[in-house]
């Protein structure tokens, strides 16, 4: 619908001769190829973007000129898009409104007054309203910052950034060099009683230097900077400043280095302490180190200089695609496009330049889920270590995130003025999507499975072990056809047949001294006679050794001994595996399923299929044949690790080869079909189909097994 040229309201605001206020400035800058001015108002800190039509109005007003011939010369300027007269009253109202403007007639100073206890209010509950950015100013650091700035200069220059960029370097090479190390019990030292007071004391120095690179950064580019703080996400402080007089920089550059500048200073420092920490002895200097690499690297990447949070990163993102205001505008856009579908006439864009929309549009979703993530991320490890604070922050960041808002969109449908003469239509749409959605989460079946990598695993008995530690002797079949109790590998411990000549000695002592006993000692010849059967049992238990030595040949089959050749001197311990034999018998696969798995696994799998990588095009049907009774950390082949080429975790920090990062449940998997083993190892894909369900008790499971993980229930 386009909008009257004219209005009716004119005549209200046509004799106004208002004027710009003494404590605004004027900047040109030019975002996206377009021209814009940023009005900053030097009393409240504020800045405010307008085009060129709304700043030649702005210009105008000088107190002399009247509103008509204001509107008149703009028209007269701008003939092929002179601003309508509703256009400007709208502008005039918003100027009036950030106080950027006065009138010829005494203010009212109730009005005043009541506008500004608006706004500290505002501002007070902007400050605490949401758990995750709890901001507390601190000090004005602007006479300081320009005292000391020559000292400082020259880290702004291309040469402190290429200093800078190679002390970072260093620093990203020696993490990943020492990354097991400094992340091992990474949750318990950090929330240990000791580490918490060195985390009070190290916080205040790291941020005290991350508040003066934002403001030497400004104040080397001619900006002034009148408040530093603290803003508290959760129990983790993030910093912040006020450099807002960056805006006013035309330099897109500068405008990003100032919003940088605490995120170098904060990387550079946890460099530094990376350095004292590898070469420093255990100690309060190491621990001090820790905790600024913890401040100064992780609070920095993850929160400080993530863009999707509205901290530095957020700020320097935005001035380098040229969107200022990104964070709002994004969500004003989200907003538009719902006005849009409800049928609100006159709903205005926030897209001022080409190739806004895909911007600001992607920024708003991302923006929430990460919110999303993250508040509940932070909720969850606090729970894991204070269980009743992380439940109220739980609930605290809930509400913020999804309560409110859904309160507010209710509100707008239900008495919105905008929806007046479409509320039917919106409240109708409304209805359709969330059911849309609702019958998607909770009633739309889809389907559900699970795949995990597999091995072929042959049965026990099929496996060639060592029953005891020895040498090997000869490896009689290296790669033949056999029959049961076919010697296959002899083994030897010399050691063993020492152990038994000498048992065998004694026994005779034994038997000759008890011979040689008086009948009439009754006493002693008891016991010569449990020495001398005591002797016996220990030669059957050691010769029962020394034939464990040799492997046979437990079931018909074609046995295998891998690298036979090589196997002759070497030393085996009990249970090495030497071989297998390769039968009949149908193929068999050991598979590896998470926790959270397990369950559906056991109680809820269909029907079972298998793709052997060798040939992956083949589907063949399986079954469940067997599990192991409990969890495992230790895995049984290296194939199902994911360096190995499976998806299991291994846990770095182990002593004990094959060791998962979490327990996993064994499974075995047997084929329904003619597949005998041809390659033992080898690794397979296995899918356990699982039916369908919908997507509410899938979410459902994940979150309870989340839970039941973090809390070790």
């Amino acid at each position: 619908m386009v909008e009257p040229f004219l209005s009716s309201d004119w005549y209200r605001v046509a004799a106004l001769r208002p004027r710009l206020r003494g404590h605004v400035d004027v900047h040109r800058q030019t975002f996206r190829g377009d021209v814009w001015y940023v009005v900053q108002d030097n009393h409240s800190g504020r800045y405010h973007r307008l085009p060129p039509l709304a700043n030649y109005l702005l210009s105008l007003m000088d107190g002399r000129r009247s509103m008509q011939s204001i509107w008149e010369a703009a028209c007269d300027r701008f003939s092929d898009e002179p601003p309508s007269q509703r256009e400007t009253i709208r502008l005039l109202s918003q100027l009036h409104g950030a106080d950027l403007i006065a009138g010829d007639f005494p203010p009212d100073l109730e009005e005043l007054g009541r506008r500004h206890a608006l706004q500290a209010r505002r501002e007070l509950l902007g400050r605490f309203k949401n758990p995750m950015a709890i901001k507390l100013p601190l000090f004005d650091p602007d006479r300081f910052l320009t005292a000391t700035l020559p000292l400082v200069r020259w880290l702004f220059t291309p040469v402190g950034f290429i200093l800078w960029l190679m002390l970072t370097v260093t620093g990203v090479v020696l993490t990943i060099v020492n990354w097991d190390e400094m992340t091992g019990g990474l949750a318990d030292r950090v929330l240990s009683a000791e580490n918490l007071i060195l985390l009070v004391v190290a916080y205040p120095m790291v941020k005290l230097v991350h508040e003066l690179g934002h403001g030497y950064a400004a104040k080397s580019f001619g900006g002034v900077v009148h408040e530093v703080g603290v803003m508290f996400l959760v129990f983790i402080p993030v910093p912040y400043v006020d450099a807002s007089s960056s805006a006013a920089f035309p330099s897109k550059w500068r405008r990003a280095v100032v919003g940088g500048a605490g995120i170098m200073v904060e990387v550079a420092l946890a460099v530094l302490a990376l350095l004292v920490w590898l070469t420093a002895e255990p100690g309060l200097v190491r621990a001090l180190a820790f905790n600024v690499m913890l401040i100064g690297g992780v609070s920095t990447l993850l929160f400080n200089g993530n863009p999707l949070l509205r901290f530095d990163g957020y700020f320097v993102l935005a001035d380098l695609i040229e969107i200022p205001n990104l964070g709002q505008r994004s969500n004003r856009y989200v907003w538009y496009l719902f006005k849009r579908a409800f049928g609100v006439k006159g709903a205005k864009s926030p897209v001022t330049a080409p190739g806004e929309a895909k911007w600001l549009f992607t920024y708003s979703i991302a923006a929430f889920l990460y919110r999303v993530f993250i508040s509940f991320a932070i909720a969850l490890f606090v729970a894991t270590q204070f269980f009743f604070v992380g439940v109220i922050l739980a609930i605290w960041a809930l509400s913020a995130t999804f309560v409110v808002p859904v309160i507010k969109g209710a509100r707008y449908l239900l008495t919105g003025v905008e929806l007046r003469a479409t509320r039917g239509r919106a409240i109708a749409l409304t209805t359709v999507v969330l059911g849309g959605l609702g019958a998607a989460i909770f009633l739309v079946p889809l389907p559900w499975a699970t795949t995990v990598h597999g091995v072929v695993w042959l049965e026990p008995r099929a496996q060639l072990r060592l029953q005891t530690a020895g040498f090997v002797a000869e490896a009689v079949v290296a790669d033949m056809p056999v029959t049961p109790g076919t010697v296959l590998l002899r083994a030897e411990d010399p050691g063993l047949d020492s152990r038994l000549e000498l048992q065998r000695l004694e026994l005779q002592e034994a038997e000759l001294r008890l011979a040689a006993v008086d009948l009439g000692d009754r006493v002693q010849g008891r016991i010569l006679s449990e020495r001398a059967d005591l002797l016996r049992d220990r030669i059957a238990e050691t010769e029962a050794r020394r034939a464990r030595l040799t492997v046979d040949a437990p079931i018909a089959g074609h046995a295998v001994l891998p690298g036979a050749k090589d196997l002759p001197g070497r030393r085996l311990e009990r249970g090495a595996l030497v071989g297998y034999i390769l039968s009949d018998a149908p193929l068999r696969l050991r598979v590896a399923v998470s926790e959270g798995r397990a369950d559906l696994v056991r109680n809820r799998t269909r029907n079972v299929t298998v793709r052997l990588l060798s040939d992956v095009m083949t589907e063949i049907p399986g079954r469940v044949a067997g599990e192991v009774p409990q969890s495992q950390n230790v895995l049984p082949s290296a194939a199902l690790a994911r360096e190995g080429g499976g998806d299991v975790v291994l846990n770095p920090a182990a002593s004990q080869p094959l060791t998962a990062l979490r327990p996993v449940f064994l499974f075995d998997v047997s084929l329904e079909s003619d597949h005998t083993a041809q390659r033992v190892g080898e690794r397979a894909l296995v899918r356990f189909d699982h039916g369908s369900a919908p997507l509410s008790m899938r979410l459902e499971r994940l979150l309870r097994s989340v839970f039941l993980r973090q809390f070790d229930l």
